[in-house]
């Protein structure tokens, strides 16, 4: 029975391919079962003359299973003849011909079959038109926030979103909505390492080459998906692409913003379809570390009194030291610049920023409107800067506390020579890792006028002439003239607790040079002193061992002119515009910074000198 219902099946899948395969199966097929029908009847006509007793219960079951194995060995035997077939048709093409014999013993139910099982599926025009519309041909993103380039010693960004702007279909040129797609914000940082790409970990980058990944989410229930090479649609095989359409941070790029393929994490499932992308990769340059950093400072903190303003501060970079000792001196470019940019067009320029402290007698700095135009008041203070290097001279960095940096107390800054304390330098979300300066506490006083007396305590810092005086003659002391003086000073601070007064004492020569000796024996050094005679005095400087300075002289990053001839006034601080050595220079006259050469600035009457101080017309130094 078995045998008649696979026959059956057989027919009627014949008879649904259609009418001219009914004729070429049908009969034959009648044929084969009424062969095989006669067959068993024949069998059991002789089994049933042999048997002349009363058939039984018992007996009818007997001569059902015989029927059923009768059934069950033919059908072995077709089996064996099938794969008989099936071996002389491998082994004919294996020779590179035909078995005409091997093809005429197949069966008419083994063709059937086979005619059945190769039988191709074409996707309907309307099945194949909606493939085509979910087809993501490319998605466009960008930063929401822009990206930056990663540099040595930069913090690690990992966590960096990307919004899905577009997406492009096969079947539409027009940008469909994007709400089903999303990309994880948490992007995966590689490094190379041997030639193979290992999941990086630290929080700062080190010199070496890196990429990102990125996994892009299809949400649930969407039927759109990317093409991942793996089909052929046409002739070629595609995979989707997805772009970064935005710039990065300062306009420093790099090639991570470029993307490939990488694998499918997650096909269907109950949370959707999940891709992941790869960056193209990109190089970490090693950076120099700096050491030292020495800047010239326009704002003397030594030198600040009730009514100056509080005008901006102009920093300007003399040097930077390496760990090793090499001085680098600034080039077109900074090495270091203001990291707030108040002023886009000088990146020196700093506008001032305050901390106010408690004097000993409680008054305090009033500093709640700081601006140009505002005085200082009587308060104690301190002056912030907040500091980095110039990002596009990529070859140095500060030292950085929280990486594999020696750190110790890190990169020092000097301004006017004056060590200044550096918040520690850490690894940031910037090109490079800034710093905050910070000056050590100034006081800001009334400033002060002294009458003439006996003791000579007068004067006024005056012009270039005036009379012989015991600096440039025999080296007596300098008396008190007649009238009264105003004395500036300019200089309170700079020698705390010394009498400056070069009075009631005597200038001293031998073969080094002058030093003024005081009535107690002892002399001035690393200090100022004025000396007033007939109605005129001046600033002199004396060196540590007590000599007097002639020509240039640096003092808290200041730097001064003191006359060098013998006219009876040698060693005196010029003040002006002076002609120096074929260049003319302009020295500040009066106020906070008097004697100050003016450096990389405008001068008050409207004239430009540049970075060594020397006037300077379009560029041009002026010659005398």
């Amino acid at each position: 029975m078995r045998r008649k219902n696979m026959l059956a099946l057989g027919l009627s899948f014949v008879l649904g391919v259609g009418a001219s395969s009914t004729l070429a199966y049908a009969l034959p097929l009648e044929q084969e079962e009424s062969l095989q029908t006669g067959t068993l009847e024949e069998k059991n006509v002789e089994e049933t003359a042999s048997n002349t007793e009363t058939v039984t219960e018992e007996d009818a079951k007997k001569d059902s299973k015989k029927e059923s194995s009768a059934v069950e060995e033919m059908e072995a035997s077709d089996k064996e003849k099938e794969e008989a077939e099936e071996g002389s048709s491998f082994a004919t093409e294996d020779l590179g011909g035909t078995d005409r014999a091997a093809e005429e013993t197949l069966t008419t139910l083994s063709r059937s079959r086979r005619a059945l099982a190769d039988t191709p599926r074409y996707a309907s025009e309307e099945e194949e038109k909606e493939d085509r519309r979910n087809r993501i041909l490319s998605v466009t993103t960008a930063f929401e926030i822009p990206d930056i380039a990663a540099r040595d010693h930069m913090k690690v960004i990992r966590d960096r979103a990307l919004k899905v702007k577009a997406i492009s279909l096969s079947l539409s040129d027009k940008g469909e909505n994007p709400q089903p797609l999303s990309i994880q914000p948490n992007r995966i940082v590689e490094k190379k390492r041997n030639g193979q790409w290992d999941v990086y970990s630290l929080d700062y980058y080190t010199p070496g080459v890196y990429r990102y990944k990125y996994i892009l989410e299809i949400e649930k229930n969407s039927p759109l998906y990317l093409m991942t090479g793996d089909k052929n649609y046409g002739e070629t095989m595609q995979v989707s692409s997805v772009f970064i359409n935005s710039s990065f941070a300062y306009n420093v790029d790099n090639q991570s913003r470029f993307l490939e393929f990488d694998s499918v994490l997650e096909g269907d499932s109950s949370r959707g379809r999940k891709y992941l992308f790869k960056s193209r990769e990109f190089t970490v340059e090693a950076q120099k570390v700096i050491s030292k950093v020495y800047l010239k400072s326009s704002f003397d903190i030594h030198n600040v009194h009730v009514g100056d303003l509080m005008k901006r501060v102009t920093l300007t970079l003399d040097k930077i030291v390496l760990p090793d000792g090499t001085e680098q001196r600034p080039g077109i470019e900074p090495y270091a610049m203001n990291a707030y940019k108040e002023f886009p067009n000088n990146l020196n320029q700093f506008q001032m920023f305050l901390i106010s402290h408690k004097m000993e007698d409680g008054t305090l700095g009033d500093i709640s409107d700081i601006s140009e135009s505002k005085a200082f008041t009587v308060g104690r203070y301190q002056i912030k800067y907040l500091f980095r290097p110039n990002y596009k001279v990529e070859n140095y960095r500060f030292l950085t506390m929280g990486t594999d940096d020696d750190y110790g107390n890190g990169t020092e800054f000097y301004v006017n020579n004056e060590l200044y304390t550096n918040t520690p330098v850490v690894p940031e979300y910037a090109l490079t890792p800034s710093t905050k300066l910070t000056s050590p506490k100034f006081d800001v006083k009334e400033k002060t006028k002294y009458s003439n007396n006996s003791s000579g305590n007068s004067g006024s810092s005056g012009g270039s002439g005036g009379s012989s005086s015991g600096s440039g003659g025999s080296g007596g002391s300098s008396g008190g003239g007649s009238g009264s003086f105003k004395v500036s000073t300019s200089f309170t601070g700079q020698v705390l607790g010394v009498d400056r007064s070069l009075s009631g004492g005597q200038w001293m020569q031998d073969e080094k040079g002058w030093w003024y000796k005081r009535p107690d024996g002892s002399y001035p050094k690393n200090s100022w002193g004025y000396e007033a005679y007939n109605g005129k005095s001046y600033w002199y400087y004396f060196l540590d061992s007590g000599y007097m300075a002639t020509g240039w002289v640096e003092v808290n990053g200041s730097k001064y002119y003191l006359f060098p001839n013998s006219d009876g006034w040698k060693g005196r601080m010029l003040t002006g515009w002076q002609w120096i050595d074929g260049n003319c220079y302009y020295l500040d006259p009066q106020g906070q910074n008097e004697g100050a050469l003016y450096r990389n600035s405008t001068t008050p009457d409207g004239f430009t000198v540049d970075l060594e101080g020397r006037w300077i017309v379009n560029g041009a130094v002026q010659k005398k």
